[in-house]
């Protein structure tokens, strides 16, 4: 019966057709989320997604040294854009463990797809040396090295899965 609601859901769309509308629907409602999660980043919410309260200007770093900017830097707004992607994701994949949908399965592909990518930007316009290891990576500070879980691996593993699992549910 869950199987059957995952691919059919409805009698009025059956089939292989049914399947790809939903699919369909699902990539679609993903990517108007992400695209409103790029300008909802700049405004006050993104701001509660700030590493740390922000009342004098943001701070750089360029070759050691410390420099204050009146603007926000790319990887603050990466690192925002991330942040909401990822709650997008996580919740998806609740909710897709309570009922499970197609359509909340390939958006959470979309979802997971955009926060690598702008996962990954955050990274590499951070200013600190980033190595990169299998499911880890770790950030060069000073001081000694960070290592930290690298969660757009293990979100690019599982929307790659996803991606396949709904690609063969399309085929038949």
């Amino acid at each position: 019966m869950i199987l059957n609601n995952y691919l059919v859901g409805s009698p009025v769309m059956s089939g292989r057709d049914g399947v790809r509308a939903r699919v369909r629907r699902g990539f679609i409602l993903g990517i108007i989320i992400t695209a409103l999660f790029l300008p909802l980043s700049l405004s006050p919410f993104g701001e509660a997604f700030a590493l740390e309260f922000r009342a004098y200007g943001y701070v750089i770093y360029k070759s050691g040294e410390v420099i204050h900017v009146g603007y926000l830097p790319l990887y603050l707004y990466m690192w925002r854009v991330s942040s909401l992607l990822f709650l997008a994701w996580i919740i998806t994949y609740i909710a897709y463990i309570i009922k499970p949908s197609i359509v909340l399965d390939s958006s959470g592909i979309v979802y997971g797809t955009f926060y690598v990518v702008t996962h990954y930007v955050y990274l590499f316009t951070i200013g600190a040396p980033v190595i990169i290891y299998p499911l880890t990576y770790e950030l060069i500070t000073v001081g000694k090295p960070l290592l930290y879980l690298d969660w757009g691996q293990v979100i690019a593993l599982v929307t790659i899965w996803r991606f396949y699992v709904i690609r063969r549910l399309m085929r038949g």
